[in-house]
């Protein structure tokens, strides 16, 4: 006979099962575009190229399979000169960030898309960016360039309705990490083997709290030397000077790791295998798999 404690606790999730999946269905009817279809890729297998700094030594490591398979890359990827070495045939961009600031480096990531892409390749946006000029331009400006926008609408309750949602191409999990949104667009694109490289994830170990209490990080990628950058404070937004808490760091990664959970279930569902050929990586949800 089951507990009482178990009884609640189960009662307690079916409850918020319903609320959360009652929430996120009306989200979807008020912000969705109905209608959007993905692209189908021809190919079966495809690469995600993370940032982080294991991919310069994966990108050593293998010289010449990128040539073999789609490659998806992915934030700043465009100002590496690996970008025009590789001609990835996917780029994606999930933060509002990269349409809607000023700052330097965001601008110069999309000049750099506009001005170096001489071959044909897709760039996967939020519908959020439609309105925005600098997304918009991008096609006009140069005809190698294929925008398509997506749905970013989270639904969070039960698996089975997500499933559904999310093969419609009418909502996502919650992509606290870019790379669950390539995860996620790969799966719709029908690759029925997807790599992961780049994806370290090994963020908590560049965290330090100085004696201020202000919690500072460094944030490294491949294109970058790891010594040469220094620790600064962890800002929650490019405009804003407020700094993370440390729980607020932690609940956002464990969203983020949540995400590749999620995404494993669905790949499950949609017979799609996703393997994490990263050199050194946090990653759990995925078979670690060499690339070959």
């Amino acid at each position: 006979m089951p507990t009482l404690e178990k009884v609640y606790k189960n009662s307690e999730l079916f409850i918020n099962q319903c609320l959360n999946t009652g929430i996120s269905l009306i989200k979807i009817l008020l912000r969705s575009k109905f209608g959007s279809k993905l692209p189908v890729e021809i190919d079966d297998t495809c690469i995600i190229l993370g940032n982080g700094p294991s991919l310069k030594q994966s990108l050593q490591k293998y010289p010449d399979i990128f040539k073999k398979y789609p490659l998806i890359c992915v934030n700043s990827f465009s100002i590496t000169e690996d970008y025009i070495r590789l001609k990835p045939a996917y780029y994606v961009l999930l933060d509002p960030g990269w349409w809607l600031s000023k700052n330097e480096w965001e601008s110069k990531v999309i000049e750099t898309i506009k001005t170096n892409t001489s071959w044909k390749m897709t760039l996967f946006v939020p519908f959020g960016a439609k309105y925005s000029k600098k997304i918009t331009e991008l096609e006009k400006q140069n005809s190698n360039i294929t925008v398509h926008y997506f749905n970013y609408t989270v639904f969070k309750g039960f698996k089975g309705i997500a499933h559904f949602l999310f093969k419609k191409d009418l909502a996502m999990p919650q992509c606290q990490n870019v790379l669950v949104a390539s995860i996620f667009l790969s799966i719709n694109l029908k690759f029925k083997n997807v790599y992961l490289l780049g994806s370290d994830h090994t963020w908590h170990e560049h965290l330090y709290v100085n004696e201020e209490n202000i919690l500072c990080a460094k944030h490294v990628h491949f294109y970058e030397n790891e010594e040469e950058i220094a620790y600064v404070p962890f800002y929650k937004g490019a405009h804003t000077k407020e700094v993370f808490k440390v729980h607020e760091i932690f609940t956002s990664l464990g969203k983020v790791f949540l995400g590749y959970e999620i995404l494993q279930k669905y790949a499950q569902y949609c017979k799609v295998n996703i393997y994490n050929a990263t050199e050194i990586s946090f990653i759990d949800s995925f078979e670690r798999k060499k690339l070959t």
